[in-house]
């Protein structure tokens, strides 16, 4: 297993050339440091020194799961399977009473309580439908990104199929058997075939284990869960849904109160020279966890982070495609921060910068959002207005490159990307064109709003008078007080 040391040593490089999280250094407040058990505030660049120093290579998910119809990110699974099984024959899905019996003579029979489980061993199942394949390497890949692991280096091999009855459930336990490591098992991905249900939630813990906390200090472990109900009741009966987890999470099936669901289980293999390399739920908590401190400890006005990615991405690319249309590099740090701020809004945002100067000295500097998508490639420019008036993309000139920030070293970076266009030449204009990445939190909405001006204090205001919401005018006043809006500078 590497270490965050050698993750940071990695990426100390590559890091200094991406200065760029929408940065403005806010110092502590006396009254925020003085309250006893008060809140510990963060900066946006605490959060950007997160990303520069562990990198986002295994930032991610401990466990995922998703439908698997195209309506979200993950890729559509074929609701015709063609499921075909060694002495059933051809296995119409949702699955009937008749064939369920039919897997249930089949099955061995280890032991007589079986908590209405049976399994179907791999060489026994045939997918028939030939699209299968192709859409299960797409959702691979998305099963890797969500885990924060390389695609390229991630395979899946089937395992079994699991059928299970009205009454039936799974005890907690975990695939982690002795030779799991050694053979490359990173974790376990389970495809729930179209089936008609209801109960049954899967429930996958991970144990949290700080890498360097001295076991004498604390016996016990902190336990996180997650709960997928996998589409129970109808949503089940037309579409494939899917779950995936590393190989030290634990899991457990709920009782189906009524109907009957069919599993795939495949393990997940990574490829690797050292067993110790093979990336763990630990540790992708363990390098995830400082963004994900950073993010929640931002105080409400500062509640949005903002990365460059220093080349823009065509309009129709994002709308046919939206997260997925980004290069691996760009993705891994869209997933982190998602990963980082689960209840956070994320959208992916095309801006353009024209800069004016003249041989007089005088210089200006006009930017503007053209373009906002959401993760799966929507056009929300218009609903997003507010981000136009609330986002202040402040520039200075350097080095033939417009600047958006400053590293800790006070060095210039720009983060625009190359000058898309110039003209002119006693009184030249520049233009550059680039994509964003923006991540805030929904529950902060009004304070960010407010930040953009009059127009949207005015809005509030009306519904505190409406509604005499004290509270609602408690957080308007110390915004306003602020008196300032989201900069992309580190130093201001």
């Amino acid at each position: 297993m590497s270490s965050p040391s050698s993750n940071a040593n990695a990426n100390a490089n590559a890091g200094v050339a991406d200065v760029g999280i929408l940065a403005q250094n806010q110092s502590d407040s006396d009254d925020a440091s003085s309250v006893s058990e008060g809140p510990k505030f963060t900066r946006r660049w605490d959060v950007y020194k997160n990303i520069l120093q562990y990198g986002t290579e295994y930032c991610g998910n401990c466990c995922y799961a998703d439908i698997a119809d195209g309506s979200t990110t993950s890729p559509a699974l074929p609701s015709t399977v063609g499921l075909r099984i060694s002495g059933v024959g051809n296995v119409p899905l949702p699955i009937s009473d008749d064939h369920g019996n039919e897997i249930k003579k089949r099955a061995p029979s280890e032991e007589e309580d079986n908590n209405g489980v049976y399994e179907i061993e791999a060489s026994k199942i045939k997918i028939q439908n030939p699209q299968w394949d192709n859409s299960f390497k797409q959702l691979l890949t998305t099963v890797a990104y969500k885990l924060g692991v390389n695609p390229s280096k991630l395979t899946a091999e089937l395992d079994g199929l699991t059928y299970m009855e009205k009454g039936g459930y799974i005890e907690r336990s975990n695939d982690d058997d002795d030779d799991g490591n050694d053979n490359g098992v990173l974790g376990a991905i389970i495809i729930q075939l179209p089936s008609k249900f209801t109960g049954g939630a899967l429930t996958i813990y991970n144990c949290e284990e700080d890498e360097e906390e001295d076991e004498d200090e604390d016996d016990e472990e902190e336990e996180k869960s997650f709960k997928f109900t996998l589409g129970a009741g109808e949503e089940a009966a037309y579409s494939c849904h899917f779950a995936c987890h590393f190989l030290d999470c634990e899991y457990e099936m709920a009782k189906l109160w009524s109907g009957s669901r069919v599993l795939l289980r495949y393990s997940l293999h990574y490829k690797h020279d050292r067993a110790d390399e093979i990336p763990t739920a630990g540790l992708i908590q363990y390098l995830t966890s400082p963004i994900e401190s950073s993010l929640n400890g931002l105080p409400p006005d500062d509640r949005m982070v903002l990365i460059p990615l220093e080349r823009e991405y065509d309009g129709l690319s994002l709308v046919n495609a939206g997260i997925k249309a980004l290069s691996r590099e760009h993705r891994q740090k869209a997933e982190a921060l998602k990963a980082a701020g689960a209840e956070w809004e994320f959208l992916i945002v095309n801006a353009k910068l024209v800069h004016s100067c003249s041989d007089y000295g005088d210089d200006s500097s006009v930017t503007s959002i053209m373009e906002v998508f959401d993760e799966r490639g929507n056009r929300v420019t218009s609903e997003m207005s507010w981000l136009k008036r609330t986002i202040d993309f402040g520039s200075i000139e350097h080095d033939e490159g417009m600047l958006l920030a400053f590293d800790d070293d006070y060095e210039c970076v720009s983060n625009w990307g190359v000058c898309k266009a110039r003209s002119g030449y006693y009184n030249h204009r520049q233009t550059y064109r680039s994509t964003f990445l923006v991540s805030y939190d929904p529950a902060f909405e009004m304070e960010l709003k407010c930040l953009g001006g009059t127009e949207e204090v005015a809005e509030v205001c009306k519904k505190i008078v409406e509604t005499r919401d004290h509270g609602l005018l408690d957080r308007l006043l110390s915004v306003v007080g602020s008196k300032r809006k989201s900069k992309f500078d580190v130093k201001s």
